[in-house]
């Protein structure tokens, strides 16, 4: 009886110590903003996940633990879970050129912060037109700084609106790396993507250097219908 009267004020004593009131205080900070394209002076078209990641070293914590989260593919980005405090901040993992030095930011309740960069490619002059049965898309490439070689580029149709690399129903994708840079930049390309029922799909170009992410540029989505 008194092995069991033990093991019963032992059993509470675990109970109410697991049960006490959690105290910590909960993150009342906020940094949101946007990523611009340098060339298109819109926001930088990505992929999501794998599309471009924001560190944040917040101010006497250790660099090499820094706050990252990733944006979404519209270029935009958020985290409502950081405590209000100095930070440095900077977009990397991206289909941009490094952008150097981070941001200093002042985080409090919401605070926006916003970065420019320097794409690999920029996607320009998209035209979409939806026939019985397909969909024919014009574009051209350029780029404002030389980095690795031009490797790929590809129409992707899905039918939904998160359409990249990774997520497609149709695709027409053409290898550029037997093609100087050169020629690839003055050329404006036409693709056809065939097979394709009657109905709503969503389209977007993409297109690729030899950069060692292999993450690619894309255009914004296109919501287009075919007769």
């Amino acid at each position: 009886m008194i092995r069991l009267t033990s093991f019963f004020i032992l059993s509470i004593c675990v109970i109410c110590s697991s049960c006490k009131i959690d105290d910590y205080t909960f993150p009342n900070g906020a940094i949101y903003g946007t990523i611009t394209d340098k060339l298109t002076n819109e926001p930088l078209q990505t992929e999501q996940p794998n599309g471009v990641v924001i560190r944040l070293y917040e101010r006497g914590k250790s660099k090499n633990a820094p706050i990252s989260f990733t944006g979404k593919p519209d270029g935009s980005f958020e985290n409502a879970m950081i405590f209000q405090n100095e930070y440095q901040a900077i977009p990397v993992e991206g289909a941009f050129f490094p952008i150097g030095d981070t941001a200093a930011v002042k985080v409090e309740s919401r605070t926006e912060v916003n970065f420019s960069v320097t794409p690999f490619l920029a996607i320009l002059n998209t035209k979409i037109t939806a026939s019985t049965g397909k969909i024919i898309v014009s574009y051209s490439l350029a780029r404002e700084k030389v980095g690795d070689k031009i490797v790929e580029r590809k129409v992707l149709v899905s039918k939904i609106p998160t359409v990249n690399n990774v997520v497609f129903d149709f695709k027409k994708e053409t290898n550029l790396t037997s093609v100087p840079d050169v020629d690839i930049l003055k050329t404006p390309f036409t693709d056809e993507v065939t097979g394709l029922a009657a109905g709503g799909y969503y389209v977007r170009v993409g297109a690729r250097t030899d950069n060692s992410l292999r993450k690619y540029n894309y255009s914004k989505p296109y919501k287009i219908t075919v007769p």
